[in-house]
């Protein structure tokens, strides 16, 4: 009888999405020796791919297509072949850059907010953001419709959101130095990446982030990092719904009712 019970517990709790574990997720970095590589977010492992130039950050379309910067200019990059293709002049220094899911691509350099052309690369000025200094990425929350961007600080990067026309809130500090490189993975966390390597959770609401580990097999400081634009909505892993709930509690009544009779 006990194994019928738990039998049923895991296929109910199956359907309900009671599953602890995190889906993999993989993420595109560029480091400041000029490659372009993958992380897997499970394991920690990067995997070179590619040389570049040194790009300041990048980014992936709502298509999957790769962008980069590298202060001063916008390129696109073949993630079948390696191949990049110079876009244009950005008319400014930029170390941020992010798409939001209607393929529009925004970036951040010093204290200003910019949207940028594709066709020519030339950034222009949305806003200038006060007490902002960009620390070097950008990454758009579909379900928030806003950016999520640092901001260096000599005591460690705030974290904060941007929206679309420029307007910012600071959300608070994350307790770590150089987050340059910012992902959301597939259950809808925000991961940090500082220079050196350490992947970091960080905390929506107060901007803390916690060392999740020390990514393995880097040459070289990240300097970028890239994620869907569309992969932010939080998947609900540990909490069942109350009539699942109720569901469990009578099966359970049942079957213990049962085992007494036998």
């Amino acid at each position: 009888m006990k194994k019928i019970f738990s039998g049923l517990l895991l296929a109910l709790s199956a359907t309900v999405g009671w599953s602890a574990a995190a889906e993999a997720g993989t993420f595109y970095v560029s480091t400041a020796r000029g490659e372009l590589g993958t992380i897997d977010d499970t394991t920690g492992q990067y995997t070179r791919l590619y040389s570049t130039p040194r790009f300041t950050d990048i980014a992936l379309d709502p298509n999957g297509n790769l962008w980069g910067i590298d202060f001063y200019s916008l390129y696109s990059v073949d993630l079948n072949t390696g191949i990049t293709r110079y876009v244009g002049e950005l008319g400014d220094s930029l170390n941020g850059l992010g798409f939001s899911t209607d393929g529009s691509l925004y970036g951040t350099g010093r204290n200003k907010f910019y949207s940028l052309d594709l066709n020519t690369g030339r950034a222009s000025t949305l806003a200038s953001i006060f007490a902002f200094a960009s620390s070097g990425d950008i990454v758009f929350d579909a379900a928030r419709d806003l950016f999520w961007a640092t901001s260096s600080s000599s005591i460690g990067d705030i974290l904060l959101t941007i929206a679309r026309d420029g307007t910012s809130t600071r959300i608070g500090s994350i307790g770590f130095r150089n987050v340059y490189g910012l992902a959301f993975d597939d259950r809808g966390t925000l991961l940090g990446y500082t220079d050196n390597g350490v992947q970091l959770a960080l905390d929506l609401n107060t901007g803390a982030g916690t060392a999740l580990r020390n990514i393995s097999g880097l040459n070289g400081y990240i300097w970028g990092a890239a994620s869907k634009p569309d992969a932010t909505a939080p998947k609900p892993v540990s909490t069942p719904e109350p009539s699942a709930i109720a569901g469990l509690i009578v099966l359970s009544a049942l079957l213990r009712r049962k085992q007494v009779k036998v």
